[in-house]
């Protein structure tokens, strides 16, 4: 049975996949910048959410490395082999001094050492099964025993690792049922989780020479959901890896953690770990098409599973997207625009230029041009005989459309402007309108389109916007496919060799990406309905930014806060905006363009730009808006009545009717904003 697209792109999250990742796993192209295998210390694994930190921690472990479906293992697969663990929250959150007294810490190292004794008995599987050439090896790890004094330890029996996952799982099962209602003083186990994988990653050892010098890395994940406490025991076994034995731990970008250890020492950037940050990793500045092959690499791999794509030319780049062996291959620039040419054209797009065109050549576009900028733009200026047809030429979109903006800017002079437009059109190149149609024509095409709701705009569709949307996020970048292929099966329209899913069908598939994602942000940590009510104000303004007829200030999409205000800050809100870096509702940068010596040191928060279809908002980092450490704060916690009187004060600062301000997007909730 033939697949259908949306189904191959549903899945996006790590939780939706097996632990064995190969030929599922795409490699980033700078992979060896971060290539874990490689480590003599441990490693601080950083991204945000979405950015495929559990994917990428997971790669590297013994069920991807010893994969049945990697045929070919090389060499040295055993120098270095990775283990990896997710604390369960809803144990760990309990076990406290509080709740456990004196025992907790007990508690806490034996939980670790059963989760991480499971894994050392899938590891013995995975071995056995794989494609090793050395079958000596398999044979042996199927024999290897648990160490007799572990087996007396956790009252088990005396057999082989290979055969006692479930003995430990029930032993797992006991300790969390004395966590939850500890009716003795003391755990019915009492383990230390670096001793114990010492005697289980020796027993391995002994089995033969090609063990001697293995690495054993323990890989934790969602650090930053364990206690202050807890992530100190885990800090000292970081600080304190060694060639044999290495812990690294992996949490969200801006997360607060500890770097506390056991003792008075703290662990230490360079000393102690090496910081990998995936998402630079992906946004890489020095290669800026990074992200955008690695998309367009997940999307054909997608694909690929469906029937549709059984003759790629690509067949066998796209089978081994796992194995490091082909990132050369993957970084050859003609085999790169061909896979982007191939994944670009199952979306339709426009350029500028044919958005401007459609706009002229489209009455209810063109009137609202002409009714909404031209003609008030023209009736702020009195004695002259000009007329809305001065400065619209339909052989000159681009022209035309941001005459609508210019006009109505009070310091145009009418004849000079009359005069330039004429001089545009008629060749010269020494006029002002190629820097006019830089700056304020993506702006003006918002603009106009955000007065019909009832219309998709067309700067929200197309791969390229796909990319620009979804930020480094692959989590959002797969929602946008799939809310775009499932509405183009609905209307049977899913594209074959010869076509695209048409604008229409992804503006809708984007504000529904969009809205969801603004929706969800409640669900976000312990303050989601604080990030959200804060992503809606923020959003509500940039999107009254917007309507500003001048657009002077055109595609506000960040705001910008000076170092000194930061310091002013109340601690509510200084989290709250740490918080929302931490779950990528915002990301903070450090500021640019400066408009004078004293907003040299500034801080920028970017609305993440997967929300910008929601309000009708560019998501291109563009220009900002400058508050206040009381305007935060009135953003961030404030009373609707102190927002809304904000909001007055900037709708009279920008000069913005009254009626544009009811027709704000979030409130139009039959229009450009709706699901449908």
């Amino acid at each position: 049975m033939e697949k259908k697209l949306s189904d191959v792109v549903s899945k996006n999250r790590a939780e939706e996949f097996p632990d064995d990742l190969w030929g599922q796993y795409v490699l980033p192209l700078e992979y060896e910048a971060a290539n874990l295998h490689k480590l003599t210390k441990g490693s601080v694994i950083e991204g945000g959410r979405g950015s495929g930190k559990t994917m990428f921690l997971k790669y590297h472990c013994h069920e991807t490395m010893f994969s049945q479906n990697r045929k070919s293992l090389p060499h040295d697969i055993t120098n270095h082999i990775g283990i990896y663990w997710k604390p369960d929250t809803s144990f760990t959150q309990m076990i406290t001094e509080d709740w456990l007294d004196n025992s907790w810490r007990s508690a806490f190292n034996t939980y670790a050492s059963l989760c991480v004794m499971i894994e050392y008995c899938k590891l013995c599987s995975s071995i056995s099964k794989s494609h090793l050439s050395n079958q000596y090896i398999k044979d042996e790890i199927k024999l290897v025993k648990i160490p007799k004094l572990l087996a007396e330890d956790i009252k088990v029996e005396h057999k082989e690792l290979i055969n006692l996952e479930s003995d430990i799982k029930g032993c797992l099962y006991r300790l969390t049922n004395w966590i939850n209602l500890p009716d003795t003083e003391l755990p019915p186990y009492s383990l230390t989780l670096k001793p114990v994988i010492s005697l289980l990653s020796d027993a391995i050892r002994d089995i033969d020479e090609n063990f001697k010098n293995t690495t054993f890395h323990i890989l934790i994940d969602e650090f930053e959901n364990l206690s202050s406490e807890q992530q100190k025991i885990i800090n000292t076994y970081l600080k304190h890896s060694d060639k044999s034995l290495i812990f690294s731990i992996a949490y969200k970008k801006n997360a607060k953690v500890s770097n506390g250890t056991l003792s008075q020492e703290n662990i230490v950037d360079r000393n102690d770990f090496r910081r990998i940050d995936l998402e630079s990793i992906y946004l890489n500045d020095l290669n800026p098409t990074s992200y955008e092959v690695l998309a367009a690499e997940i999307l054909a791999l997608k694909l690929f599973e469906t029937n549709n794509s059984s003759s790629s030319e690509n067949e066998e780049i796209i089978r081994n997207y796992s194995n490091p062996d082909f990132l050369k291959i993957r970084k050859d620039p003609t085999y790169q625009n061909n896979l982007k040419e191939s994944v670009k054209s199952l979306f339709q797009s426009m350029s500028l230029h044919e958005v401007s065109k459609q706009i002229i050549s489209d009455k209810v576009l063109l009137n609202k041009l002409r009714t909404t900028l031209i003609s008030e733009g023209l009736k702020k200026r009195k004695n002259h005989d000009l007329s809305e047809s001065d400065f619209i030429d339909v052989d000159y979109p681009e022209a035309s459309i941001v005459n609508g903006a210019i006009l109505n800017r009070s310091s145009t002079d009418l004849i000079k402007l009359k005069i330039e437009f004429d001089r545009y059109k008629s060749g010269d190149s020494d006029t002002p309108y190629k820097g006019w149609i830089s700056n304020n024509l993506y702006g003006v095409i918002l603009y106009i389109y955000n007065t019909l709701p009832q219309r998709e705009c067309p700067l929200y569709a197309g791969f390229n916007q796909f990319i620009l949307m979804s930020r480094g996020n692959l989590r959002h970048f797969l929602e946008l496919c799939y809310q775009t292929f499932i509405r183009a099966e609905v209307k049977n329209k899913q594209p074959e060799n010869s076509s695209a899913i048409n604008v229409d069908i992804q503006g809708k598939a984007t504000k529904a990406t969009s809205t969801a994602q603004l929706e969800k942000i409640e669900e976000l940590g312990s303050n989601g309905i604080h990030l959200k009510r804060m992503a809606k104000r923020l959003g509500s303004l940039f999107s009254l930014s917007q309507k500003r007829k001048s657009q002077s200030e055109s595609e506000v999409n960040h705001f910008t806060i000076a170092l000194s205000d930061i310091s002013l800050l109340d601690d509510e809100t200084e989290r709250l905006l740490n918080e929302a870096t931490v779950w990528s509702v915002l990301f903070k940068v450090r500021g640019t363009k400066a408009k004078s010596h004293n907003d040299v040191e500034m801080v920028d928060y970017i609305l993440h730009p997967v929300l910008s279809c929601h309000f009708g908002i560019s998501p291109r980092k563009k220009r900002k808006l400058k508050f206040n450490v009381e305007e935060i704060k009135t953003i961030c916690y404030g009373q609707e009545l102190e927002f809304n009187e904000l909001k007055k004060k900037l709708t009279k600062q920008w000069g913005i009717s009254s009626t544009q301000v009811y027709n704000d997007a979030p409130n139009n909730q039959h229009g450009q904003y709706s699901l449908l």
